[in-house]
């Protein structure tokens, strides 16, 4: 009889470390969900900041190019009027002889 007494004393104390590890295990659970819902928001934030910042990116790659452009149209007009002063000098001295 004193063998069915320790096996129940036994679980009992089984029994109540399990509840305690379960009462653990619900605290981590809750905490895990807390981060995850956090580790969601810091997604969705993430991702309109690369939104943000690739927009920003495109701006910028627009401005570079404006300099660029008006390099090219300046050399352009350069070159044409060199261009047409020479034919000009050439044709003045065609007519000229």
């Amino acid at each position: 009889m004193e063998d069915v007494y320790i096996t129940l004393e036994r679980h009992d104390e089984r029994i109540q470390n399990i509840e305690k590890d379960l009462i653990e295990l619900r605290n981590v659970q809750v905490e895990i969900r807390s981060m995850n819902e956090t580790l969601v928001t810091l997604a969705n934030e993430l991702k309109h900041t690369n939104e943000h910042l690739a927009r920003h990116e495109k701006k910028i790659d627009e401005l570079d190019q404006q300099p660029k452009q008006r390099l090219n149209q300046i050399i352009t007009a350069i070159i044409a009027a060199l261009a047409g002063g020479l034919i000009s000098a050439m044709i003045s001295m065609l007519f000229i002889k």
